[in-house]
């Protein structure tokens, strides 16, 4: 080996030792510092709107668009999820104290007074021989239900104080980030495309690719809840369900979330069924799954694998997969990891897959 080889040797493996170490360092702020990269490349046309309307002051455009974003999207979601937090420890405590005193019995009965008095009670009246025939203790197979929602729910409450606590600290990571971003993103993208081996023109097609697909997958779910509220919000107010436009509104919010928005429409139909509508029930059913949800396999796909060009196949197992390896931040790292991915296949089949020699 010569002197040269020997040194070139030492080099990368000291820098892969420092990559290594500088990835233990700020694994631990990866969500915050994602988030606020999101957030960034989203809002980056506005920054750069704002930055030559006003002469090139960067710092000023940064704190003031980071004082935007904080208001109109990150204070609302903050507030909701401590709310959402709040109101989980709520029923925890509430569901303790009706188990620790023997209050159970007591609402379990006026609940199966109610039960009985409406279109599933007299459902039950009917399935109830048969029931019987099969040897079922219902009210012990209920009480068993009800111990293990509470003990569920006594293993869940710190985990849930604790993810609050979090989400909190996380907020406050990602606004700091944010700001740099904003100010400094410019040249930390000049210095990481310098970096890249490979030329200006596949450079660009990477870089312009992963911006593609991000604003894809922010539009694309943002307009997917926006439809899937005003449809579910006007079935509601349609079948004369109560706080139509609060459900519709939920409806929008939870549909960020896979499967999310049947929670609400069925909880609709729960409702109508249990009010003695049966007729409704069944119309918000089948409204909800054709339409509300259905928006959701089409509309999604349809905006996000139009701009991306990634087959509507991968991207929904890549949203999937995403969910499970990143949570929610999976939504949109996911169809961009593919859709860079599917570049740098055709930039391989373009220069390396074919006889001719690569173009410099």
């Amino acid at each position: 080996m010569t002197r040269q080889q020997l040194f070139a040797a030492f080099f990368f493996a000291a820098l892969l030792y420092l990559l290594f170490q500088f990835y233990a360092i700020f694994s631990v702020f990866l969500g915050p510092l994602s988030w606020a990269a999101l957030l960034a490349l989203t809002f980056y046309p506005v920054k750069q709107w704002l930055v030559r309307l006003s002469r090139g002051r960067s710092t000023a455009v940064a704190f003031g668009l980071t004082t935007v974003v904080i208001l109109v999207v990150m204070v609302p979601t903050v507030l909701i999820t401590i709310l959402l937090a709040t109101e989980s420890v709520a029923v925890y405590q509430y569901l303790q104290q009706v188990f620790s005193e023997g209050q159970a019995p007591t609402i379990a009965a006026k609940a199966m007074d109610w039960m009985h008095a409406s279109w599933l009670g007299r459902l039950w009246e009917h399935v109830a021989p048969h029931v019987a025939a099969w040897n079922i203790n219902v009210s012990a197979t209920a009480l068993k239900l009800g111990d293990a929602i509470s003990s569920f729910l006594v293993a869940q409450a710190t985990g849930i104080a604790k993810n609050a606590v979090r989400f909190v600290v996380n907020f406050f990571l990602t606004t700091i980030a944010l700001f740099f971003f904003f100010r400094d993103g410019d040249r930390l993208t000049a210095s990481l495309r310098a970096l890249i081996p490979m030329t200006a023109a596949d450079k660009e097609i990477i870089f312009s690719r992963l911006y593609d697909t991000l604003s894809a997958v922010v539009q694309g779910t943002l307009v997917t809840a926006a439809v899937q509220g005003v449809l579910a919000g006007l079935g509601f107010w349609i079948l004369s369900v109560p706080f139509a436009v609060i459900l519709g509104c939920a409806t929008a919010f939870f549909s960020l979330l896979p499967g999310g928005a049947v929670v609400i429409w069925a909880g609709a139909a729960i409702y109508l069924a249990a009010a003695d509508t049966m007729l409704r029930a069944v119309l918000m059913l089948t409204w909800g799954a054709l339409f509300v949800s259905g928006v959701d396999n089409f509309v999604r796909p349809l905006m996000i694998g139009g701009r991306t060009e990634i087959p509507t196949v991968f991207l929904f197992f890549g949203i999937l997969g995403g969910l499970q390896a990143y949570g929610l931040l999976g939504i949109f790292l996911a169809p961009t990891i593919i859709a860079i991915l599917v570049a740098f296949i055709r930039i391989y089949q373009e220069r390396y897959a074919t006889d001719a020699p690569p173009a410099d």
